[in-house]
Protein backbone atom coordinates (compact mmCIF):
# COMPACT_ATOMS: atom_id res chain seq x y z
CA UNK A 1 0.00 0.00 0.00
CA UNK A 2 2.86 2.35 0.33
CA UNK A 3 4.96 1.60 -2.58
CA UNK A 4 1.28 2.42 -4.29
CA UNK A 5 0.66 5.13 -2.66
CA UNK A 6 4.26 6.69 -3.49
CA UNK A 7 3.58 5.78 -6.82
CA UNK A 8 0.55 7.41 -7.56
CA UNK A 9 2.07 11.02 -5.95
CA UNK A 10 4.76 10.40 -8.24
CA UNK A 11 2.23 10.15 -10.93
CA UNK A 12 0.57 13.39 -10.33
CA UNK A 13 4.02 15.43 -9.93
CA UNK A 14 4.08 17.77 -12.93
CA UNK A 15 6.26 16.16 -15.87
CA UNK A 16 8.88 18.70 -15.34
CA UNK A 17 9.33 17.32 -12.12
CA UNK A 18 9.07 13.61 -13.04
CA UNK A 19 11.52 14.14 -16.19
CA UNK A 20 14.24 15.79 -14.09
CA UNK A 21 14.47 13.30 -11.56
CA UNK A 22 14.95 10.19 -13.32
CA UNK A 23 17.11 12.20 -16.09
CA UNK A 24 18.95 12.98 -12.39
CA UNK A 25 19.27 9.30 -11.63
CA UNK A 26 20.42 8.06 -14.74
CA UNK A 27 23.06 10.85 -14.40
CA UNK A 28 24.04 10.15 -10.74
CA UNK A 29 23.86 6.12 -11.62
CA UNK A 30 26.51 6.37 -14.49
CA UNK A 31 28.85 9.71 -12.24
CA UNK A 32 28.88 7.64 -9.46
CA UNK A 33 30.74 4.77 -11.38
CA UNK A 34 33.04 6.97 -12.98
CA UNK A 35 34.17 10.04 -10.96
CA UNK A 36 35.09 8.70 -7.59
CA UNK A 37 37.80 7.01 -9.45
CA UNK A 38 38.95 9.85 -11.31
CA UNK A 39 41.94 10.46 -8.53
CA UNK A 40 43.27 7.03 -8.67
CA UNK A 41 43.60 7.09 -12.77
CA UNK A 42 45.07 10.63 -12.89
CA UNK A 43 47.28 9.54 -9.75
CA UNK A 44 49.02 6.88 -12.05
CA UNK A 45 48.67 8.89 -15.26
CA UNK A 46 50.01 12.05 -13.75
CA UNK A 47 51.74 11.52 -10.65
CA UNK A 48 49.80 12.15 -6.86
CA UNK A 49 50.63 15.82 -6.41
CA UNK A 50 49.09 16.36 -10.13
CA UNK A 51 46.06 14.13 -9.30
CA UNK A 52 45.42 16.31 -6.61
CA UNK A 53 45.48 19.46 -8.28
CA UNK A 54 43.64 18.89 -10.86
CA UNK A 55 40.72 17.11 -8.83
CA UNK A 56 41.08 20.18 -6.20
CA UNK A 57 40.50 22.81 -9.59
CA UNK A 58 37.83 20.27 -10.83
CA UNK A 59 36.20 21.35 -7.60
CA UNK A 60 36.76 25.27 -7.70
CA UNK A 61 35.64 25.58 -11.39
CA UNK A 62 32.79 24.19 -10.79
CA UNK A 63 31.82 25.92 -7.75
CA UNK A 64 32.40 28.87 -9.86
CA UNK A 65 30.28 28.06 -12.81
CA UNK A 66 27.54 27.42 -10.74
CA UNK A 67 27.18 31.05 -9.43
CA UNK A 68 27.32 31.81 -13.20
CA UNK A 69 24.84 29.16 -13.88
CA UNK A 70 22.90 30.04 -11.19
CA UNK A 71 22.20 33.84 -12.62
CA UNK A 72 22.53 32.58 -16.05
CA UNK A 73 18.76 30.44 -15.24
CA UNK A 74 17.29 33.53 -13.43
CA UNK A 75 18.10 36.14 -16.73
CA UNK A 76 17.51 33.58 -19.35
CA UNK A 77 15.11 30.73 -18.40
CA UNK A 78 15.89 27.34 -16.44
CA UNK A 79 15.35 25.27 -19.40
CA UNK A 80 17.92 27.37 -21.99
CA UNK A 81 21.12 27.08 -19.35
CA UNK A 82 20.33 23.54 -19.47
CA UNK A 83 20.13 22.90 -23.22
CA UNK A 84 23.47 24.33 -23.77
CA UNK A 85 24.70 22.94 -20.86
CA UNK A 86 24.33 19.56 -21.94
CA UNK A 87 25.19 20.34 -25.42
CA UNK A 88 28.87 20.93 -23.92
CA UNK A 89 28.78 18.90 -21.27
CA UNK A 90 28.22 16.09 -24.44
CA UNK A 91 31.06 16.93 -26.36
CA UNK A 92 33.19 16.78 -23.15
CA UNK A 93 32.02 13.19 -22.26
CA UNK A 94 32.75 12.31 -26.12
CA UNK A 95 36.25 13.96 -26.14
CA UNK A 96 36.85 11.57 -22.84
CA UNK A 97 35.68 8.68 -24.73
CA UNK A 98 38.28 9.62 -27.65
CA UNK A 99 41.02 10.25 -25.24
CA UNK A 100 40.30 6.54 -24.27
CA UNK A 101 40.33 4.80 -27.65
CA UNK A 102 43.87 2.91 -27.92
CA UNK A 103 45.48 4.20 -30.98
CA UNK A 104 44.73 7.99 -29.97
CA UNK A 105 45.20 7.44 -26.37
CA UNK A 106 45.35 10.71 -24.45
CA UNK A 107 44.60 11.63 -20.72
CA UNK A 108 45.21 14.91 -21.09
CA UNK A 109 42.17 15.16 -23.59
CA UNK A 110 39.98 13.25 -20.92
CA UNK A 111 41.40 15.22 -18.08
CA UNK A 112 40.13 18.37 -20.41
CA UNK A 113 36.60 16.50 -20.78
CA UNK A 114 36.79 15.73 -16.99
CA UNK A 115 37.18 19.76 -16.37
CA UNK A 116 34.77 21.05 -18.83
CA UNK A 117 31.84 18.57 -17.62
CA UNK A 118 32.05 19.07 -14.52
CA UNK A 119 32.12 22.81 -15.47
CA UNK A 120 29.04 21.94 -17.44
CA UNK A 121 27.42 20.28 -14.13
CA UNK A 122 28.21 23.51 -11.98
CA UNK A 123 26.23 25.60 -15.07
CA UNK A 124 23.04 23.18 -14.48
CA UNK A 125 22.54 22.31 -11.19
CA UNK A 126 21.10 25.57 -10.06
CA UNK A 127 18.63 25.63 -12.86
CA UNK A 128 17.70 22.20 -12.26
CA UNK A 129 16.95 22.87 -9.18
CA UNK A 130 15.02 25.79 -9.29
CA UNK A 131 13.46 23.74 -12.50
CA UNK A 132 11.65 21.37 -9.90
CA UNK A 133 11.00 24.26 -7.07
CA UNK A 134 9.08 26.10 -9.76
CA UNK A 135 7.32 22.83 -11.05
CA UNK A 136 6.02 22.06 -7.42
CA UNK A 137 3.87 23.37 -4.66
CA UNK A 138 4.72 23.67 -1.06
CA UNK A 139 2.68 20.23 -0.12
CA UNK A 140 4.54 18.24 -2.75
CA UNK A 141 8.10 19.17 -1.92
CA UNK A 142 8.91 16.97 0.79
CA UNK A 143 8.08 13.95 -1.47
CA UNK A 144 9.84 15.10 -4.35
CA UNK A 145 13.19 15.75 -1.78
CA UNK A 146 12.77 12.57 0.05
CA UNK A 147 12.80 10.58 -3.29
CA UNK A 148 15.30 12.80 -4.50
CA UNK A 149 17.41 11.92 -1.80
CA UNK A 150 16.54 8.04 -2.02
CA UNK A 151 16.99 7.95 -5.71
CA UNK A 152 20.56 9.22 -4.99
CA UNK A 153 21.56 6.64 -2.72
CA UNK A 154 20.83 4.46 -4.67
CA UNK A 155 22.53 5.75 -7.48
CA UNK A 156 25.71 6.28 -5.31
CA UNK A 157 25.06 2.06 -4.04
CA UNK A 158 25.13 0.81 -7.28
CA UNK A 159 27.60 3.01 -9.12
CA UNK A 160 30.25 2.63 -6.65
CA UNK A 161 30.02 -0.88 -7.15
CA UNK A 162 29.90 -0.86 -10.95
CA UNK A 163 32.91 1.40 -11.10
CA UNK A 164 35.02 -0.60 -8.22
CA UNK A 165 34.54 -3.93 -10.50
CA UNK A 166 34.45 -2.18 -13.96
CA UNK A 167 36.42 1.29 -13.84
CA UNK A 168 40.08 -0.65 -14.22
CA UNK A 169 39.20 -2.75 -16.62
CA UNK A 170 35.97 -1.32 -18.94
CA UNK A 171 36.62 2.44 -18.43
CA UNK A 172 35.98 3.49 -21.97
CA UNK A 173 33.07 1.78 -21.64
CA UNK A 174 31.63 3.36 -18.80
CA UNK A 175 32.40 6.61 -20.43
CA UNK A 176 30.51 5.78 -23.69
CA UNK A 177 27.70 4.78 -20.81
CA UNK A 178 28.04 8.46 -19.80
CA UNK A 179 27.95 9.88 -23.50
CA UNK A 180 24.66 7.99 -24.29
CA UNK A 181 22.68 8.89 -20.94
CA UNK A 182 23.87 12.46 -21.57
CA UNK A 183 22.88 12.39 -25.15
CA UNK A 184 19.41 10.99 -23.66
CA UNK A 185 19.39 14.31 -20.77
CA UNK A 186 20.02 16.58 -24.13
CA UNK A 187 16.99 14.90 -25.59
CA UNK A 188 14.84 15.11 -22.67
CA UNK A 189 15.91 18.74 -21.76
CA UNK A 190 15.08 20.03 -25.12
CA UNK A 191 11.54 17.53 -26.28
CA UNK A 192 9.92 17.04 -22.79
CA UNK A 193 10.66 20.23 -20.21
CA UNK A 194 9.10 23.15 -20.29
CA UNK A 195 10.58 26.52 -19.12
CA UNK A 196 8.95 27.02 -15.76
CA UNK A 197 10.65 30.72 -15.04
CA UNK A 198 7.27 32.69 -15.62
CA UNK A 199 8.72 35.77 -16.18
CA UNK A 200 11.94 37.20 -18.36
CA UNK A 201 13.07 40.27 -18.05
CA UNK A 202 14.75 42.04 -21.36
CA UNK A 203 15.57 44.96 -19.77
CA UNK A 204 17.27 43.30 -17.40
CA UNK A 205 19.23 41.18 -19.96
CA UNK A 206 20.72 44.12 -21.65
CA UNK A 207 22.37 45.17 -18.62
CA UNK A 208 26.24 44.95 -17.77
CA UNK A 209 26.57 41.54 -17.32
CA UNK A 210 29.31 41.45 -13.93
CA UNK A 211 27.24 44.43 -12.44
CA UNK A 212 24.10 43.07 -12.83
CA UNK A 213 25.55 39.78 -11.44
CA UNK A 214 26.96 41.42 -8.74
CA UNK A 215 24.06 43.28 -7.61
CA UNK A 216 21.77 40.33 -8.01
CA UNK A 217 23.93 38.40 -5.27
CA UNK A 218 23.94 41.40 -2.98
CA UNK A 219 19.85 41.23 -3.13
CA UNK A 220 20.06 37.26 -2.55
CA UNK A 221 22.34 38.20 0.63
CA UNK A 222 20.03 40.57 1.87
CA UNK A 223 17.36 38.36 2.77
CA UNK A 224 17.64 38.02 6.52
CA UNK A 225 15.89 33.92 6.75
CA UNK A 226 17.89 32.74 4.30
CA UNK A 227 21.65 33.95 5.98
CA UNK A 228 19.60 31.94 8.84
CA UNK A 229 19.21 28.74 6.91
CA UNK A 230 22.90 29.10 5.09
CA UNK A 231 24.21 29.05 9.18
CA UNK A 232 22.24 26.08 10.14
CA UNK A 233 22.67 24.03 6.82
CA UNK A 234 26.56 24.70 6.77
CA UNK A 235 26.60 23.37 10.67
CA UNK A 236 24.34 20.37 9.82
CA UNK A 237 26.71 19.71 6.80
CA UNK A 238 29.88 20.11 8.91
CA UNK A 239 29.01 17.34 11.62
CA UNK A 240 28.63 14.87 8.58
CA UNK A 241 31.93 15.64 6.72
CA UNK A 242 33.73 15.62 10.02
CA UNK A 243 32.91 12.44 10.61
CA UNK A 244 33.92 11.38 7.47
CA UNK A 245 37.39 12.70 7.29
CA UNK A 246 37.82 12.17 10.90
CA UNK A 247 35.94 8.31 11.80
CA UNK A 248 38.62 6.58 9.01
CA UNK A 249 41.76 7.82 10.97
CA UNK A 250 40.75 7.45 14.11
CA UNK A 251 38.92 3.65 13.28
CA UNK A 252 42.53 2.42 11.31
CA UNK A 253 44.39 3.58 14.82
CA UNK A 254 41.92 2.12 17.30
CA UNK A 255 40.09 -1.25 14.90
CA UNK A 256 42.89 -3.54 14.89
CA UNK A 257 42.20 -7.20 12.94
CA UNK A 258 39.46 -8.22 14.75
CA UNK A 259 36.54 -11.41 14.40
CA UNK A 260 33.50 -9.73 13.56
CA UNK A 261 31.70 -13.09 13.69
CA UNK A 262 32.17 -16.42 13.13
CA UNK A 263 29.87 -19.17 12.26
CA UNK A 264 30.28 -22.83 11.25
CA UNK A 265 33.92 -22.34 11.23
CA UNK A 266 33.95 -19.30 9.41
CA UNK A 267 35.29 -16.38 10.69
CA UNK A 268 35.17 -12.34 9.38
CA UNK A 269 38.07 -10.48 10.48
CA UNK A 270 37.58 -6.98 9.58
CA UNK A 271 40.03 -3.96 10.47
CA UNK A 272 39.92 -0.03 10.75
CA UNK A 273 38.71 0.42 6.57
CA UNK A 274 36.66 -2.18 6.27
CA UNK A 275 34.61 -1.22 9.14
CA UNK A 276 34.70 2.31 7.57
CA UNK A 277 33.42 0.96 4.51
CA UNK A 278 30.64 -1.26 5.81
CA UNK A 279 29.13 1.67 8.18
CA UNK A 280 28.81 3.63 4.69
CA UNK A 281 27.15 0.52 3.21
CA UNK A 282 24.62 0.42 6.05
CA UNK A 283 24.25 4.23 5.91
CA UNK A 284 23.14 4.13 2.40
CA UNK A 285 21.21 0.53 2.51
CA UNK A 286 19.31 2.24 5.60
CA UNK A 287 18.51 5.37 3.70
CA UNK A 288 16.99 2.97 1.09
CA UNK A 289 15.03 0.42 3.04
CA UNK A 290 13.85 2.31 4.99
CA UNK A 291 13.20 5.68 3.65
CA UNK A 292 9.40 5.24 2.12
CA UNK A 293 8.78 3.49 5.68
CA UNK A 294 9.98 6.61 7.76
CA UNK A 295 8.66 9.38 5.11
CA UNK A 296 4.87 8.20 5.39
CA UNK A 297 5.31 7.38 9.58
CA UNK A 298 6.47 11.34 10.32
CA UNK A 299 3.81 12.69 7.03
CA UNK A 300 1.81 14.40 9.65
CA UNK A 301 4.44 15.63 12.02
CA UNK A 302 5.20 19.25 12.29
CA UNK A 303 8.42 20.46 10.22
CA UNK A 304 9.98 22.23 13.98
CA UNK A 305 9.35 18.66 15.55
CA UNK A 306 10.61 16.78 12.25
CA UNK A 307 13.36 18.65 11.95
CA UNK A 308 14.42 18.59 15.89
CA UNK A 309 13.79 14.69 16.18
CA UNK A 310 15.66 14.18 13.20
CA UNK A 311 18.56 16.81 13.53
CA UNK A 312 19.40 15.43 16.85
CA UNK A 313 19.18 11.78 16.19
CA UNK A 314 21.49 12.42 13.60
CA UNK A 315 24.29 14.62 15.22
CA UNK A 316 23.98 12.18 18.15
CA UNK A 317 24.45 9.34 16.03
CA UNK A 318 27.91 10.83 14.14
CA UNK A 319 29.20 11.98 17.96
CA UNK A 320 28.90 8.32 18.93
CA UNK A 321 30.14 7.37 15.50
CA UNK A 322 33.34 9.24 16.36
CA UNK A 323 33.33 7.57 20.19
CA UNK A 324 32.49 4.56 19.72
CA UNK A 325 35.12 0.98 19.45
CA UNK A 326 32.53 -1.86 18.98
CA UNK A 327 31.68 -2.88 15.75
CA UNK A 328 28.56 -3.94 16.63
CA UNK A 329 27.32 -0.71 18.64
CA UNK A 330 28.83 1.58 15.65
CA UNK A 331 26.66 -0.13 12.83
CA UNK A 332 23.74 0.44 15.69
CA UNK A 333 24.23 3.83 15.71
CA UNK A 334 24.98 4.46 11.72
CA UNK A 335 21.45 2.98 11.39
CA UNK A 336 20.18 5.10 14.26
CA UNK A 337 21.81 8.08 12.66
CA UNK A 338 20.74 7.21 8.92
CA UNK A 339 16.57 7.64 10.16
CA UNK A 340 17.76 11.13 11.40
CA UNK A 341 18.79 11.93 7.67
CA UNK A 342 15.94 10.30 6.72
CA UNK A 343 13.44 12.75 8.52
CA UNK A 344 14.86 15.96 8.35
CA UNK A 345 16.82 15.63 4.95
CA UNK A 346 13.76 16.30 3.02
CA UNK A 347 11.73 19.20 5.43
CA UNK A 348 15.24 21.06 4.75
CA UNK A 349 15.37 20.87 1.03
CA UNK A 350 11.33 21.60 1.50
CA UNK A 351 12.11 24.49 4.15
CA UNK A 352 15.12 25.95 1.23
CA UNK A 353 12.69 26.32 -1.17
CA UNK A 354 9.66 27.96 0.40
CA UNK A 355 11.75 30.90 1.55
CA UNK A 356 13.18 31.87 -2.27
CA UNK A 357 11.59 34.31 -4.27
CA UNK A 358 10.47 32.81 -7.31
CA UNK A 359 12.52 35.13 -9.50
CA UNK A 360 15.80 34.67 -8.28
CA UNK A 361 16.03 31.24 -7.70
CA UNK A 362 18.81 29.99 -9.40
CA UNK A 363 20.96 32.63 -7.31
CA UNK A 364 19.90 31.57 -4.70
CA UNK A 365 20.60 27.75 -5.21
CA UNK A 366 24.37 28.98 -6.00
CA UNK A 367 24.67 30.70 -3.24
CA UNK A 368 23.41 27.45 -1.23
CA UNK A 369 26.32 25.49 -2.69
CA UNK A 370 28.52 27.63 -0.55
CA UNK A 371 27.37 25.47 2.68
CA UNK A 372 28.69 22.52 1.21
CA UNK A 373 32.56 23.90 0.23
CA UNK A 374 32.22 25.60 4.13
CA UNK A 375 31.40 22.41 5.64
CA UNK A 376 34.40 20.42 3.34
CA UNK A 377 36.89 23.07 4.66
CA UNK A 378 35.43 22.63 8.51
CA UNK A 379 35.76 18.72 8.02
CA UNK A 380 39.30 18.90 7.05
CA UNK A 381 40.26 21.15 9.66
CA UNK A 382 38.50 18.21 12.16
CA UNK A 383 41.58 16.23 11.12
CA UNK A 384 44.18 18.51 12.46
CA UNK A 385 42.27 19.68 15.93
CA UNK A 386 41.74 15.96 16.28
CA UNK A 387 45.34 15.85 16.68
CA UNK A 388 45.48 18.10 19.87
CA UNK A 389 42.02 16.81 21.68
CA UNK A 390 40.77 13.78 22.25
CA UNK A 391 38.03 12.18 20.30
CA UNK A 392 35.26 12.51 22.99
CA UNK A 393 36.12 16.18 22.64
CA UNK A 394 35.49 15.97 18.66
CA UNK A 395 31.84 14.41 19.19
CA UNK A 396 30.58 16.79 21.89
CA UNK A 397 31.36 19.22 19.79
CA UNK A 398 29.79 17.57 16.85
CA UNK A 399 26.69 17.39 18.94
CA UNK A 400 26.38 20.71 20.09
CA UNK A 401 26.71 21.57 16.24
CA UNK A 402 23.85 20.09 15.45
CA UNK A 403 21.81 21.32 18.83
CA UNK A 404 23.11 25.35 17.27
CA UNK A 405 21.52 24.11 13.93
CA UNK A 406 18.57 22.92 15.28
CA UNK A 407 17.65 26.09 17.02
CA UNK A 408 18.88 27.57 13.95
CA UNK A 409 16.26 25.91 11.63
CA UNK A 410 13.06 26.48 14.39
CA UNK A 411 13.94 30.65 13.50
CA UNK A 412 13.91 29.94 9.80
CA UNK A 413 10.88 28.52 10.56
CA UNK A 414 9.48 30.84 12.93
CA UNK A 415 10.50 33.77 10.67
CA UNK A 416 8.59 32.19 7.44
CA UNK A 417 5.78 31.52 9.53
CA UNK A 418 5.64 35.33 10.35
CA UNK A 419 6.74 37.01 7.49
CA UNK A 420 4.17 37.80 4.84
CA UNK A 421 6.86 37.78 2.39
CA UNK A 422 8.23 34.62 2.96
CA UNK A 423 4.59 33.16 2.66
CA UNK A 424 3.64 34.78 -0.04
CA UNK A 425 6.29 33.43 -2.18
CA UNK A 426 5.09 29.77 -1.48
CA UNK A 427 1.55 31.27 -2.40
CA UNK A 428 3.00 32.18 -5.78
CA UNK A 429 4.36 29.14 -6.37
CA UNK A 430 1.55 26.92 -5.69
CA UNK A 431 -0.44 29.32 -7.84
CA UNK A 432 1.95 28.42 -10.79
CA UNK A 433 1.73 24.84 -10.69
Amino acid sequence: MILKGANMKFLRLHPNVKLRLVERFLTQLVTNSIFPFMGIYFSMEFGVKWAGILLAANVFLSFLAGFYGGYMSDLYGRKKVLVYSEYVRLASIIAMVVGSIEFFYSTLLVCIGMLVSSICAGLSNPAGSALIIDSSSSEERKYIYGLDYWLWNVSLLIGILLGGFLFEQFRMELFIALAFISFCSLLIVALFISESLSVIDPQIQKKSFWRSTAANYRVVLTNKVFIFFLLASLLDLSIELQSNNYTPIRLVQVIGHQTLFSVAGYSLKINGYNLFGILSIINTLSVILFGTLIAKLFKKTKDTKAVTVGILLYAAGYALIVIGKSPWFLFAVMLILSIGEVIYIPRKQALLADIMPSDKRGSYMAINSLTTRGAMMIGSLSVTFSAFVPSWIIGLEMFLLGVISVFLYIHVLALKQSSPAVQGMDKAVSAET
